[in-house]
């Protein structure tokens, strides 16, 4: 892993919780919900296990806002799944 992307990482109300280092990766997967709902997800992150890290957090990078879609928790990293966010919150 190269964690070389400084990130923010926002709770569920968008309060800067932390900062970390995390491999930010391209993804395409969709993830389906009820009533045909269809989201996109276009990252991936690797990173240190962070327990402020769940599924209402936010990853804040390059001027834009992704959600945590999906954790997988390995025996020594996380995987995040991120979903980018339509609006920006700055």
């Amino acid at each position: 892993m190269f964690n070389d992307t400084k990130v923010d990482i926002l709770s569920g109300g968008f309060d800067k919780i932390t900062e970390a280092y995390i491999d930010i990766q391209p993804y395409d997967k969709s993830i389906m919900f009820e009533d045909g709902i269809e989201i996109n997800v276009t990252k991936r992150g690797f990173c240190d296990i962070i327990p402020l890290v769940n599924m209402e957090s936010y990853i804040k990078f390059q001027d834009k806002l992704y959600k945590v879609m999906k954790i997988k928790t390995w025996s020594d990293y996380m995987e995040l799944w991120l979903y980018e966010c339509e609006r920006d919150n700055t």
